[in-house]
């Protein structure tokens, strides 16, 4: 055999190992897409959130704890998630982006939790003597919390402290209305 002939043989089985490694590797990325399209759908299905862009809506948030308000402008809490958000620097508005969406989801995309009578967020603050949690949409007094579903132009008042009705009425009346710009 020539030496020409052992290039061209060992050429040909470097381009059939090449091409079988090419169909080989498209199969399985094919199979791992499946895989994470099935995950994804049963995410969907457990969780009921819808997929990412299945809305867009925008809800005003004001946050106080010890009728201090909370700063969501900051650069930590801004774009923390796809799914749900604040951004541009603006940290009186949530960006929702999927449907099922939650307030408890927009906390836990601040690295947080909130629950009928404690909320995490840097600190944890839990119902204590006269210091409770206090979750408002729109005005009223909701014992939801954690899994009430965002909606678009909804405005929420999360209050804990100890304070009175007409301190409270001070904080509903500083939730903004820029949703609706």
């Amino acid at each position: 055999m020539h030496k020409k002939d052992i290039y061209y043989l060992a050429a040909v089985a470097i381009l059939a190992i090449a091409l079988l490694w090419v169909i080989i590797d498209r199969n399985y990325l094919k199979n791992a897409m499946n895989d994470i399209g099935n995950q994804k759908s049963q995410l969907h299905l457990l969780s009921g959130i819808q997929a990412l862009k299945s809305t867009h809506e925008h809800a005003d948030v004001k946050v106080y704890i010890n009728g201090k308000a909370m700063d969501f402008s900051q650069p930590k809490y801004q774009l923390t998630t796809s799914f749900i958000h604040f951004e541009e620097g603006i940290g009186d508005v949530s960006h929702i982006h999927a449907k099922g969406l939650t307030i408890g989801h927009l906390f836990n995309s601040l690295g947080g939790r909130i629950a009928r009578d404690c909320l995490t967020l840097d600190q944890t603050y839990c119902n204590e003597g006269n210091k409770v949690l206090k979750f408002y949409v729109n005005g009223k007094l909701n014992d939801e919390v954690s899994n009430y579903e965002m909606k678009d132009l909804d405005k929420y008042l999360i209050t804990y402290g100890n304070e009175d009705a007409v301190a409270i009425q001070k904080q509903l009346d500083f939730v903004t209305s820029l949703a609706k710009k």
